[in-house]
């Protein structure tokens, strides 16, 4: 297994801890996607979904590669009024997520929050997504 999938199979399991039970402000760990294609259902909705896009390396001496994985988290919630706050909540969670050991159980050596955005859409119902855009940083071994 690489290295890659090995965190992106520890960011699936940690996305899936975010619970109001938890601790957290929203339920989005309920139905967490890994590349996910399709809009969010309303019955998938909170949720998050996840794509690690790009890939950047840079070749170190000694058979060492430092590597960036950049990794989007796009959040989808629907509840009417409250809709934009609901959204700025699940921005706030994904990323105490992401800081609450941003090493990944030790598979990186950090991980940085790049940016977030929020988007609103309106469908027969107020429908609000947001892309959280973070790089994860870890070395691998060539060959």
């Amino acid at each position: 297994m690489t290295r890659r999938q090995e965190i992106v199979d520890a960011l699936k399991a940690r996305l899936a801890t975010i619970r109001t039970a938890n601790g957290y402000d929203t339920n989005l760990g309920l139905h967490v996607f890994e590349w996910k294609v399709t809009a969010f259902a309303g019955t998938e909705m909170p949720g998050v979904a996840f794509r690690d896009t790009e890939q950047s390396v840079t070749e170190l001496t000694g058979g060492f590669r430092n590597v960036s994985l950049t990794v989007e988290f796009i959040l989808g919630a629907a509840s009417g009024a409250a809709t934009a706050a609901v959204v700025r909540q699940g921005i706030g969670d994904v990323v105490r997520c992401i800081d609450s050991d941003p090493t990944w159980g030790g598979l990186a050596w950090d991980t940085t929050i790049q940016s977030d955005e929020m988007f609103m859409d309106h469908d027969g119902k107020l429908t609000g997504l947001a892309k959280v855009t973070s790089v994860v940083k870890y070395q691998t071994l060539r060959g």
